[in-house]
């Protein structure tokens, strides 16, 4: 696997015990992929690169099909048949366009809730799918098999289910104005059960999966995105110490510190990182060192499949 450009630091102090060090998490995260053939080709090249490193899993926030592509279950199964063939387990966070999109004419035209139960009977109800057993998840609500957290190496992550296009809110839909609200009722409970199990082990650190970019720097509420900007600054105030979001949708590396207490100050120990996405075929390796400074560090890369059309 080829390094885009050197390690990324999200950068974070975080105060240690003398002699309390312990090795650091790494995993390997993507999102916003395949889009076409072509990208689910590349992909594989990229999850077979991120195996050759061994990780405990590997993480996908969502998007596993593009806007414009038919939403049938031929589609999801391919992607879920790569998630089965991975030698460790996936932790993976549906995306808009798997479900919430698929009303689009382009998409198929399809009734997004139907979409939402054949994903979650597809990718979810299969244990060999995304063979998450050896994680030990916590999935409080069978009706949301998606929701989970574990710990791994004294860090404790927690997925929700959170997606782009203003999270399925719609309010001239009854139907899709229900889901959101029960699944917005999901998350909270999930995020706080997740706290308590974060202070109950003493996490050293949090980590965040979710497929959306909830808009921190837009002005304007998107009420879609309200709930879970809430739940996370409650997050925060129940666990003290620092907290990484993993998110996809809009498609641009980043990290950064993008969310503000109520008093519009920087909350300096909450960082994001954003994956890229289609059209670029790449991953991200993450290191979570809770004895380190930084504490959140990031690698950019692409599969080494890319060389043979580079030269390089």
């Amino acid at each position: 696997m080829r390094t885009l450009y050197p390690a990324l630091s999200l950068g974070l102090l975080l105060l240690l015990p003398a002699g309390a060090r312990a090795a650091p998490l790494e995993f390997f995260a993507v999102g916003d992929l395949p889009y076409s053939d072509a990208e689910t080709t590349y992909l594989r090249g990229l999850l077979e690169d991120a195996a050759a490193r061994e990780p405990p899993f590997v993480i996908h926030v969502g998007d596993i099909k593009g806007g414009g592509q038919p939403c049938t279950d031929a589609r999801v199964r391919k992607v879920a048949l790569l998630f089965r063939q991975q030698p460790v387990p996936v932790v993976y966070s549906p995306g808009d366009n798997e479900w919430t999109d698929c009303h689009r004419e382009r998409a198929g035209a399809r009734d997004p809730l139907e979409r939402l139960a054949a994903l979650r009977r597809i990718v979810f109800a299969d244990p060999g799918v995304l063979h998450t057993g050896p994680l030990q998840p916590v999935v409080p609500d069978p009706a949301y098999p998606e929701n989970l957290y574990f710990a791994r190496d004294g860090v404790l992550l927690a997925a929700i289910h959170v997606v782009g296009s203003n999270n399925n809110w719609k309010p001239g839909d009854a139907a899709a104005m229900a889901e959101f609200r029960k699944r917005t009722a999901a998350n909270r409970a999930l995020l706080e059960r997740a706290a308590r199990a974060a202070r109950d082990m003493d996490a050293r650190a949090v980590v965040l999966i979710f497929h959306a970019n909830p808009l921190f720097e837009e002005r304007g509420a998107r009420q879609g995105f309200v709930p879970v900007k809430q739940d996370l600054r409650r997050l925060l105030a129940d666990y003290p110490g620092p907290v990484l979001l993993i998110h996809g949708d809009t498609h641009r590396f980043r990290s950064d510190r993008p969310l503000a207490d109520e008093s519009g100050r920087t909350i300096e120990r909450f960082q994001r990182l954003e994956v890229p996405g289609s059209p670029s075929v790449a991953g991200v390796w993450v290191s979570v060192d809770p004895a380190g400074t930084p504490v959140f560090n990031t690698e950019l890369v692409w599969p080494s499949a890319y060389d043979a059309l580079t030269g390089d």
